[in-house]
Formats: structure tokens, sequence, C-alpha cells
């Protein structure tokens, strides 16, 4: 289960990939079990890819403060890998994760 302590880092640890990355961290919502992230990429990379990126490097970091959690991960096996090519998918993504109940944290780049 994840705390505000958590959610910080994570959302710092994924603003911190995406600007490394030169890519555009959109809307993280980080829930109490799960997290939701919309960001947007240049080119055409493998979805399968970015996600596991940004677990990992989230997982460094959380490891890094906390330790490893007893069940060895942070992360279930899945999570979506949607391609939103359109601007109202991406607008509609954002949404969503603007509207989720009660997070933990909720960041949104308003640029």
């Amino acid at each position: 289960m994840l705390t505000t302590m958590h959610a910080e880092i994570i959302v710092d640890q994924l603003r911190e990939t995406s600007d490394y990355r030169k890519q555009q961290l959109n809307a993280v919502a980080v829930m109490y079990d799960h997290i939701h992230v919309v960001v947007g990429v240049p080119g055409d990379p493998d979805p399968a890819e970015l996600l596991r990126d940004y677990k990992s490097y989230a997982s460094r970091a959380l490891n890094a403060r906390f330790g490893k959690p007893s069940s060895g991960t942070w992360w279930t096996a899945s999570g979506s890998r949607r391609i939103l090519k359109e601007d109202a998918a991406l607008l509609s993504a954002i949404d969503y994760v603007r509207r989720q109940p009660n997070p933990l944290l909720l960041w949104c780049n308003e640029s």
C-alpha cells in the first residue's frame, strides 16, 4: 500500500525520468494501490518498454528510500500501454487522471 511519502518519491522520479528522456509527463495520480500516468513521447517507441522503464526508475527510487517490498516488487506485471494518437484522446486521458477520487497525490503539467 502506497502512502503520501511514496507518492512524492514516485512523482519526483517520473518527472526526472521524463525530463531526462525529453518526454512530456502530462498527468500523474498516485492512488493507495496503483498509479495513473499519461506521458507523451516523440516517435513511436514500444509502449511496453516505456512502461517497463518508468516502473524500473520509480522502483529504484522507492527501494533506495524504503528497501524492497516483501513481495519483491512495487508493481503488478501489467499496466495500460494505450497509445493516444489524437489530441482528444490525450485530453480525455489527462481529464480521467485528474478526476481520480481521493488520490494520495495528483500532479498535472500545466504547460
